[in-house]
């Protein structure tokens, strides 16, 4: 036999995981989401299953599973690095290798703890299921992304339960159905194996039905917000600055005048309208307004009337006076002023937005193509808006929307609608766009705010606080929409906004219950 047949004999359940757990990625359907586990579990409960092939078995798993999901970082790489294809499949080799360790280390650890505490197979599956969710949420990852996300699209609305145990919480959900059908196998009962399958079916169906009856709690509202978003398709600024050359700035501006009035004519009844993230590819500080493009915003928006949300660039003194510039979010009042400071980005994007160890090491920035990067704004802040009766804006920038704390936190900080200006002209016309999408619009659930995303390339839209699906942008071209959003002036805190931290004891305390239990068949 072959090295290859060898390998294939042996490795051929955890590869059918990857596949499945990859395909059943966003943007793709969620058709194997409670089984794609179930090969990998199964495989690593033979009894005489080494820890080092558990690890392996996991790790091709992770790499198969982040290789289909995430193939777009090889088109990043080449976009946003320069870089070759030749070149840019290697990174995404690379990425594929090493994102999702977490993984590997969960099985491994599995194994190792049913070998030295004798675990019957279902403690052991038990204990690999927590292993799992407390690795993923704690996991050091660019683009931290759980099994949750895909029940936004599931054909039960399951994903409404995630203002009580938010979307990691439904991520456990998935691999204890996955851990409980593979622990049914594993019996060789067919009855055991139908009444299983039969009760994951139920208790799915009544968490799919009590979550249709959930989202209908937060359908009313005593406000409406009449927003206009704009998406210019402006595309990656970099090429446009090599296409426009020194006066690109001035055909982007025009660009977002044009729509914006455009849409101002069509919907004169409009409130406030948002462009996108960098969306002005300038410095927008009060101190700054006498700059030749600066000056034509400040015109425009004391012309347009109203208040107008951006991206754009911020320069400020720090220690030292020393300048540093900023990824920012502006609100003009719609007087030619500012109805408030500027945000500045907090989560940074590696190598995209900082340079890792650059304090250390400044000839760093020669080799990054953000050279030295932004700084890094203070945290989650609410923006008071007294144009529009004192509006409390929750901002979000870019891929802060990926982290459920930081919306957590705008949330407790009187937040009634979260913004989110976003740029993904970076990452491609597919798989990227989706999943940026839905983990962003997954914060709308978890704090039952409704959350406006605006986008340079697509995919912008809104989603209110009962999990409703507004108007989506098409990709890459140019667009604007209108929404009446309803909010709430007093909405309350979710149970996940108050106690989401808490989900990761109530996952070790069931840890602990599996791993006592096995010592205990162990000294009885």
């Amino acid at each position: 036999m072959s090295k290859i047949q060898f390998f294939f004999k042996h490795y051929w359940m955890p590869f059918l995981s990857g596949v499945l757990i990859g395909t059943s990625w966003i943007p793709l359907p969620p058709s194997w989401n409670f089984i794609a586990w179930v090969p990998l579990f199964y495989w690593l409960m033979s009894e005489d299953r080494t820890v080092k092939q558990a690890f392996w078995g996991g790790w091709w798993s992770q790499f198969l599973l982040s290789l289909i999901g995430f193939h777009w970082v090889a088109y990043v790489a080449k976009e946003f690095g320069y870089l070759p294809w030749p070149v840019a499949l290697v990174l995404l080799l690379l990425f594929a290798a090493f994102i999702h360790l977490y993984i590997p280390l969960a099985t491994a650890l599995a194994v190792a703890l049913r070998k030295k505490l004798s675990l019957s197979p279902a403690m052991t599956i038990l204990a690999l299921c927590c292993l799992l969710s407390l690795l993923e949420q704690f996991w050091p990852s660019i683009f931290p992304w759980n099994m949750g996300y895909p029940l936004m699209k599931w054909i039960l609305p399951i994903h409404q339960w995630a203002d009580v145990v938010g979307f990691l919480g439904l991520s456990f959900l998935v691999y204890l159905v996955n851990g409980a059908l593979t622990t049914a196998l594993l019996s060789r009962n067919p009855r055991r194996v139908i009444a299983t399958l039969f009760t994951c079916i139920l208790v799915l169906g009544a968490l799919g039905w009590t979550g249709s009856l959930r989202s209908k709690k937060w359908e009313t509202a005593d406000a409406k917000l009449k927003t206009t978003i704009v998406q210019a398709n402006i595309g990656n600024l970099e090429k446009v600055y090599a296409e426009k050359g020194a006066g690109y700035q001035q055909s982007i501006f025009d660009r977002y005048k044009e729509l914006s009035l455009q849409a101002k004519n069509k919907h004169p009844e409009t409130q406030w309208m948002i462009w996108p993230e960098s969306a002005f590819p300038d410095f927008l500080n009060l101190e700054h307004q006498s700059r030749h493009y600066s000056s034509q915003l400040y015109r425009f928006s004391g012309e347009l009337g109203i208040p107008l949300l951006t991206g754009a660039y911020s320069r400020e003194l720090t220690e030292g006076d020393r300048k540093k510039d900023y990824n920012a979010l502006f609100v003009m009042n719609g007087k030619g002023g500012l109805s408030a400071p500027p945000y500045h980005k907090t989560h940074l994007l590696i190598f995209g937005e900082y340079t890792p160890l650059l304090q250390y090491f400044p000839q760093l920035a020669k080799y990054n193509p953000a050279g030295s990067g932004f700084g890094r704004g203070k945290g989650p802040t609410v923006l008071t808006i007294s144009e529009l009766g004192d509006l409390r804006v929750g901002a979000q920038i870019c891929y802060e929307s990926l982290y459920p704390a930081f919306s957590g936190e705008l949330a407790t900080g009187g937040a009634q609608v979260l913004v989110n200006l976003t740029n993904d002209s970076w990452f491609g016309p597919s798989f990227e766009p989706e999943q940026h999408l839905e983990m962003t619009l997954a914060r709308a659930i978890e704090t039952r705010r409704p959350l406006i995303r605006s986008t340079n390339t697509g995919i912008s839209t809104v989603m209110d606080a009962a999990g409703r699906r507004y108007e989506a942008s098409p990709l890459f071209k140019e667009w604007f929409g209108f929404y009446e959003i309803p909010y709430q002036a007093n909405p309350p805190l979710t149970i996940y906004t108050q106690f989401g931290s808490w989900l990761p004891v109530l996952v070790v305390l069931l840890l602990a219950f599996a791993l006592i239990r096995g010592r205990s068949r162990e000294t009885s």
